[in-house]
């Protein structure tokens, strides 16, 4: 099971079949609705797609400084509500915020580091940074995420997994007292995906979408927040994802591919039951992500540039720019993330996503593309969104860290058969971060706890620590030879370090510190040992950094890059970005209250 959609990473291609979602208003002949634009994305990043409070302030994370932040959509802005330095000097940072429905306070998650050790806690502050208050604190990684305000602000309604968010074990819906952090358990769930969640206008239920695993096509429930067995809403085929309550209480409004369009729908609910059947308001409304009611407005997002693997051509030596980054494809094939090269260079692997449907909640198909021809052949990925493949030297068979039928672990997929092999079993809960396997895949390397680098042999189990460093932060590098590491520690600041040890274990030796690593979280040793090159997360690009010391060189400036791969040669990389400049839209819906059933 996963957590509600990380909304940043819901990437759809958006497109209306009433036109293309860049004009100014929509409305179709013997209906009231009026669906108009009112927010673009331009520099500043992009704000946790949540329905906004008082109609205007979303809540966000700045992730150049890791400060939680509000984003003001009439002035188009984003203001930080926490300290600038909290990211620089210890790595905590926000996840997951949620604003109330008066635009006063907001709900998140706080990810606290304290050593070796660390916690997440639910945390209130309000926008304006004031009165900030821990609800609740937990250790690592229990999981405790904020999904709504009740309406009168005396509790949140959030979900909780002991084993951390993307763990197996079962999760709990949970409702929050922001008074003293006094918890009640609402409903356990043991399998399945958890989606969007409103509450109604009076306090008294909850609708949520839950899809089952291993589907696509999710149902929609309530729940009394008093006590009781959730009662199923909307159910059958399609995908029904709930929008929210109608915000007098008498419904709720969802959006569904039930018709073989996708339309939006109204079902009038009474004391958390159903009343007669859905009634179609709107029909071929194409890719709209719900965000919800504020006010009798309603706000959802969409996608108009979906992410994409981007490549370029490199000079390292010289560290300059071939080619400059472009995409391997058309949007229009839907979105990939995860590329791998293949040994020789020749292939390029990746994670293939259709249009129209979240990643965390799709089934990816893996993607072989031939770097001369172009040419791309899909093969059956079986294993759930967040798994990650690395290619083995035999051309024929990639390694895969995820879940394979529910038991997380490496297991190794036979390019040709398709049949799956596991090779280590692991414990979601373990803390293993920053994974890289060897490159004869028989190792992989990690760190834990923020301060152990540690070696694990993929076919024993057995464990080795090769050092200890204080603040070590994301990725880790494995050279060609598999003799030499790059780890990184020190957070986002201006004294961020980048040191090599031996895999064979002992004492990390730095060749830098400075500012230029920004929030790096890809590291690549390039294949003759010369050089480290690192990916940030903001603005700062891509650089090369030598392995003698001295100053860096950037490589590539005003990328962002996810799942950076270095080819081979040395001489190509490979990357995704979450979004970029326009790619991101806010659209309102006016007269959906009003309109009951109209086509």
């Amino acid at each position: 099971m996963t957590a509600k959609f990380p909304i940043v990473a819901v990437f759809v291609l958006a497109q209306f079949a009433l036109g293309v979602a860049g004009a100014p208003a929509q409305t179709l002949p013997g209906d009231d609705l009026v669906f108009r634009r009112i927010w673009t994305s331009g520099s500043q990043g992009v704000p946790d797609m949540v329905a906004p409070g008082a109609g205007r302030y979303i809540p966000a994370v700045d992730w150049e400084t890791g400060n939680l932040a509000v984003f003001d959509l009439e002035r188009d802005e984003m203001t930080r509500v926490t300290g600038t330095d909290r990211w620089a000097e210890s790595g905590d940072f926000p996840m997951e915020p949620v604003i109330s429905n008066d635009g006063r306070h907001i709900a998140y998650l706080w990810a606290h580091f304290a050593g070796d050790s660390g916690d997440n806690q639910l945390r209130v502050i309000g926008r304006d940074g004031a009165n900030e208050r821990v609800l609740r604190s937990e250790p690592m990684p229990f999981w405790i995420e904020p999904l709504a305000w009740t309406p009168d602000g005396t509790g949140i309604v959030a979900l909780q997994k002991a084993g951390g968010a993307r763990s197996s074990q079962p999760l709990d819906l949970v409702l929050v007292s922001t008074d003293d952090g006094s918890t009640r358990v609402l409903e356990r769930y043991d399998s399945g995906s958890l989606g969007r969640l409103f509450v109604s206008p009076d306090g008294r239920h909850v609708v949520y979408d839950l899809m089952p695993t291993g589907s696509t096509d999710a149902d929609i429930y309530a729940l009394d927040l008093n006590g009781g067995e959730p009662r199923a809403l909307v159910r059958g085929n399609g995908n029904d994802l709930v929008m929210g309550w109608d915000p007098d209480g008498s419904g709720i409004f969802f959006y569904s591919n039930r018709e073989l369009t996708r339309a939006i729908w109204r079902l009038s609910v009474a004391d958390g039951r159903a009343r007669g059947e859905p009634e179609l308001v709107r029909a071929d409304v194409w890719d709209l992500i719900p965000m919800g009611f504020s006010g009798d407005q309603y706000f959802y997002h969409v996608v108009r540039e979906s992410p994409q693997i981007r490549t370029a051509t490199l000079d390292i030596e010289a560290g300059r720019v071939v080619n400059p980054p472009a995409p391997i494809r058309e949007p229009s094939e839907g979105w990939s993330r995860e590329p791998a090269w293949s040994p020789d260079g020749r292939y390029l692997a990746f994670l293939d996503y259709p249009m129209g449907v979240p990643w965390e909640v799709s089934q990816a198909r893996l993607g072989i593309r031939s770097v001369h021809t172009g040419e791309t052949r899909y093969l059956p990925f079986p294993f759930p969104s967040g798994s990650r493949p690395w290619w083995l030297p035999d051309a024929r068979t990639l390694t895969v860290f995820g879940r394979y039928q529910g038991t997380p672990g490496v297991y190794r997929l036979d390019l040709q058969s398709g049949v799956v092999t596991k090779s280590l079993e692991r414990e979601e809960s373990s803390g293993e971060a920053a994974i890289a396997p060897s490159p004869d895949g028989n190792t992989y390397y990690f760190h834990r706890d923020r301060s152990g680098i540690y070696a694990r042999d993929i076919g024993t189990g057995r464990e080795t620590l090769l050092a200890r460093v204080e603040g070590l932060w994301r990725g880790i590098g494995v050279s060609a030879d598999d003799e030499t590491l790059v780890v990184r520690a020190g957070g986002c600041g201006e004294e961020s370090r980048l040191l090599v040890l031996p895999t064979s274990g002992g004492e990390p030796r730095e060749i830098y510190r400075g500012s230029a690593l920004g929030c790096s979280s890809f590291l690549e040793i390039t294949p003759d040992g010369k050089y480290v090159i690192a990916a940030t997360f903001g603005p700062e690009g891509v650089w090369r950094f030598s392995m003698d010391g001295g100053e860096p060189v950037k490589l590539l400036g005003e990328e962002s890059p996810r799942g950076f791969k270095m080819s081979p040669d040395g001489r190509r990389i490979a990357y995704w970005e979450w979004a970029r400049v326009g790619s991101n839209e806010i659209w309102v819906i006016e007269g959906l209250t009003g309109n009951r059933g109209n086509q």
